[in-house]
């Protein structure tokens, strides 16, 4: 039974940003599972409102999981403290801020506050990201034990290309040496990011990372000083509470 539940959820995860909607065979193809018993996953999923079915008969995620997507949300991010928190620094900076926990080998995106600016950088809330590149997942990655970064580095990554670990191990060294990452367009053409790690209260258990993030133009290495005094400013607010997000 426990297996079979695996399995299925284990399907689940399919289901990107980048490939939202799945045909029976396609997943099947993809996943290596049979047929029949992906036709069925599938149609239990949707029969209980976890998926839905266009007129070709492909299926896409549902609105049961937002439902308990916008839970998960709210238990995890106190919005007394943390949504105004972040919409301070994005009004301080003028750029996009948000924040990410560490989930497994990946980073997922928890919050948002967008900046006014026209032109600006956008990340999806709940949207997963890779920790060996980008401000936002190099401030986890740094911090991280060694054989933890060994296991991460060593996993393949989804929708990443290959990177030069000697390289990675030098920057990581010297975030760690900082406290803080900066990098340029990693994550994303024309885009600089600054992020710190996140702690739990107790200042022990590595949390996750809180970012800014905006076009080169804007945010150059000149700015980093005056950023980060916010950035930290801003970090210690949240770190207050995350002793309830874990």
């Amino acid at each position: 039974m426990l297996k079979t539940l695996s399995g299925a959820l284990q399907l689940m995860r399919y289901f990107t940003p980048g490939q939202s909607v799945w045909g029976v065979r396609e997943l099947a193809k993809a996943s290596g599972i049979q047929h029949a018993i992906v036709h069925r996953v599938l149609a239990t999923f949707a029969a209980e409102g976890f998926l839905v079915q266009d007129a070709l008969g492909r299926y896409a995620l549902g609105l049961r999981w937002f439902e308990l997507g916008e839970i998960v949300r709210r238990s995890l991010s106190p919005a007394e403290v943390v949504e105004p928190a972040l919409h301070h620094l994005a009004e301080q900076s003028g750029e996009t801020v948000f924040l990410s926990l560490i989930d497994g080998n990946e980073g997922i995106c928890l919050d948002i506050a967008h900046s006014e600016q026209q032109l600006r950088f956008s990340i999806e809330e709940g949207q997963r990201f890779p920790l060996h590149v980008g401000a936002h997942g190099k401030a986890i990655l740094a911090f991280l034990p060694l054989e933890r970064i060994d296991e991460i580095c060593l996993t393949p990554q989804r929708e990443s290309a290959a990177f030069d670990r000697p390289a990675l191990d030098a920057h990581l060294s010297q975030i760690r040496e900082s406290g803080w990452a900066f990098t340029q367009e990693e994550a994303a053409l024309g885009v600089a990011g600054l992020a710190v790690p996140l702690w739990t209260k107790d200042g022990k258990t590595l949390a996750g990372s809180l970012a800014i993030s905006g076009p080169l133009q804007r945010l150059d290495e000149s700015g980093v000083p005056r950023l980060l005094e916010a950035l930290l400013n801003t970090r210690h607010k949240i770190e207050r509470v995350l002793s309830l997000m874990r």
